[in-house]
C-alpha cells in the first residue's frame, strides 16, 4: 500500500500557468511591435520607389522640354493608413509627366517647381529651374503626416522646399551637406509622423 507523502501528484499549479501565459504575453507584444514597425518600413519603400521613378522622369521633362512638370499632391485628400487608387485626377496631373505608380498606393505624391517656393531662378514658362518632389503618408492614422521628399538642384546648387509642410532639404549629420538627389525622410517635428 503507498503512503500518501509518496504519491505524486502530475500537472501544473496555478502560479506555473500563470508564469507561463505571462510570458507568452510578453513574447507576442513584443513581435507585434516588431512587425508593425517592419509594416511601416515596407510601405516607406513604396515612397522611396516612387520618387525615384518621379524623379527620373522629372530630369528627363526637363531634358526634352526644358523645364519641370509640377503637380499638386495626388491622390487628392488627406492621407490615410489604407491603399487609394490612382485615379483619373491623379493621372490627369502626372499625365504630361508620365508617371503612373503600379497597383494601389499609400502615399501621396506632388511636385514643386513653384517659383515662390523655390531659390532657383525662373526657366522658360515662369517654371523653376530646380524642383522637388515629395510622399506624404500617414501609416499609423494617428493624423500625423510623415514626409519623405527628392530634392533636385538647379545647376549652381539652388533647391525648392517641399510642397506641403515647406521642407528645405535636411543635413546630412556627418557631412554637413544637405541631402540632395535621393529620398530622404524628413526628420519628426511638431504634428509630423513618429514612425
Amino acid at each position: 500500500m503507498r503512503s500518501a507523502r509518496t504519491e505524486m501528484r502530475r500537472g501544473f499549479t496555478l502560479i506555473e500557468l500563470m508564469i507561463a501565459v505571462a510570458i507568452i504575453g510578453v513574447l507576442a507584444a513584443t513581435a507585434i511591435t516588431g512587425w508593425k514597425q517592419y509594416q511601416f518600413r515596407s510601405k516607406r519603400t513604396e515612397a522611396m520607389t516612387n520618387l525615384e521613378a518621379i524623379a527620373r522622369l522629372e530630369i528627363g521633362h526637363f531634358g526634352a522640354n526644358g523645364v519641370f512638370w509640377g503637380a499638386a499632391p495626388m491622390p487628392p485628400g488627406l492621407p490615410t493608413p489604407y491603399k487609394r487608387t490612382w485615379d483619373a485626377v491623379s493621372k490627369a496631373a502626372f499625365g504630361g509627366l508620365g508617371y503612373e505608380p503600379e497597383g494601389s498606393i499609400v502615399y501621396s505624391y506632388d511636385v514643386n517647381d513653384e517659383p515662390a517656393d523655390c531659390a532657383c531662378p525662373v526657366g522658360m514658362n515662369g517654371r523653376a529651374t530646380c524642383f522637388s518632389a515629395s510622399a506624404y503618408g500617414d501609416l499609423d492614422g494617428d493624423n500625423g503626416i510623415a514626409v519623405i521628399s527628392y530634392f533636385h538642384t538647379d545647376p549652381v546648387g539652388n533647391t525648392c522646399v517641399s510642397a506641403v509642410g515647406t521642407n528645405p532639404p535636411p543635413i546630412d549629420p556627418l557631412s554637413g551637406n544637405p541631402m540632395l538627389d535621393r529620398p530622404v525622410l524628413i526628420p519628426v517635428g511638431a504634428g509630423s509622423d513618429d514612425y
